[in-house]
């Protein structure tokens, strides 16, 4: 239970430490603070699937697995609900790969396979490796209620997934957006901060959490 993660006592603040460990590694790129067992960014994620019991969840992207994971965990939690994780597997040490945008090819690997099956969290989440695009003709008519976005961090990139996957939301869907505030990290130019900026407030509720990366949240109006 989440509760055993968010407990005071040393026992618990061990038990984060190994969570964050497994799926965040030492990447802070969610307003992480290990050492007072703080998930950042990751609260909103499994508050909000808490609250709305979302049948189906949607996390695009991901270096380690860390808020893929919380979010099966809220599902988990819920005893409702499965995660879709979709990642191309693309590796940043791969001179092939340009658009690799921080991946370590994990995915593609057996322990990335397998990674989900710690904590739990096996039954509650769907490693698909794959482009978005690949997905989508997969799962052309599936609809999803609520979407985290953390793919393709370029302009077109982050502009290309909120169509194919959120552009027909109804009101009761969540989309959220990582690195809303990021504008190059490791050498490669962040777009996700324009799009965010040129999403209709007339049309959609928006709330944007401050940090060193960005987190934006949206709901339809």
């Amino acid at each position: 239970m989440i509760l055993d993660l968010f407990s005071s006592d040393m026992v618990s603040k061990n038990y984060i430490t190994k969570f964050i460990n497994e799926f965040a590694k030492d990447d802070n790129w969610h307003n992480i603070d290990k050492n007072n067992a703080n998930i950042g960014y990751a609260f909103l994620h499994y508050a909000l699937i808490r609250i709305f019991k979302p049948k189906n969840v949607l996390c695009i992207g991901s270096r380690y697995g860390f808020i893929p994971a919380i979010c099966a965990l809220a599902c988990k939690d819920n005893n409702y609900g499965k995660v879709d994780f979709v990642d191309a597997g693309f590796d940043q040490n791969d001179p092939n790969q340009k658009n690799h945008w921080g991946g370590i090819g994990l995915w593609k690997t057996k322990k990335g396979k397998e990674k989900f099956k710690k904590f739990g969290l096996g039954k509650f989440i769907r490693l698909h490796v794959k482009t978005t695009q690949e997905f989508r003709k997969r799962f052309q008519k599936k609809q999803w209620q609520y979407i985290y976005i953390d793919g393709d961090h370029s302009y077109m990139g982050v502009k290309k997934d909120f169509n194919l996957f959120a552009k027909k939301i109804d009101k009761n869907t969540i989309v959220s957006f990582h690195d809303t505030n990021t504008k190059d990290l490791g050498g490669l130019d962040y777009g996700v901060g324009k799009f965010w900026n040129e999403i209709d407030n007339t049309k959609f509720n928006k709330f944007e959490f401050p940090g060193l990366c960005g987190l934006g949240i949206i709901q339809k109006r």
